[in-house]
């Protein structure tokens, strides 16, 4: 299995089913569009051409206002950030730490942009409880006024990588 980019041409997208109808119809019909129009990335975990999961990431900008307090910087209204739009395990892989490997990739894309460009960290709007669970225990943190959009900053995320590989910790 390995990580990349998805490419249109070579992953089977049909056959992706993580049991969400959402998530399975942006993969197979919307991912290759936004791809196209630059206003995503989406990357896949893959077993040759066959999809494990995705996880798709854009810019993106929250109001000041709408951060916990000990992470509202400066005296911008609107925070640069990097958007999880969407994560996906297929229901064959689910349970099994695919999940995990996802997110800690896209963290991985994430510090990698932020040496690039001014982000506070990353954004992602929860589908469901059980998914704002699943990122909380990651360090993110709900958001004033939306409670299934959380918030990581780089400094929490760095926490998680070095826990993760602490041989390559910054």
């Amino acid at each position: 299995m390995e990580f990349g980019p998805l490419d249109p041409k070579t992953h089977d997208r049909a056959d992706f089913d993580c049991g969400v109808d959402a998530l399975n119809r942006y993969i197979r019909q919307f991912a290759n569009q936004d791809l196209k129009r630059g206003l995503t990335r989406v990357y896949v975990l893959a077993e040759d051409a066959k999809l494990v999961g995705y996880y798709s990431i854009s810019a993106h900008s929250v109001l000041r206002d709408h951060l916990p307090d000990d992470i509202r910087l400066g005296p911008y209204e609107d925070i640069p950030f990097l958007l999880l739009g969407r994560l996906a395990v297929d229901k064959r892989w689910q349970g099994q730490g695919y999940g995990d490997a996802l997110i800690v990739h896209a963290f991985r894309t994430t510090r990698a942009a932020a040496e690039q460009i001014g982000i506070l960290g990353m954004i992602v709007d929860a589908k469901d409880e059980k998914a704002a669970a699943f990122y909380e225990g990651f360090g993110f943190r709900r958001l004033a006024g939306t409670p299934n959009r959380l918030a990581l900053p780089i400094s929490a995320m760095d926490r998680v990588l070095a826990a993760a590989f602490p041989s390559s910790a910054k």
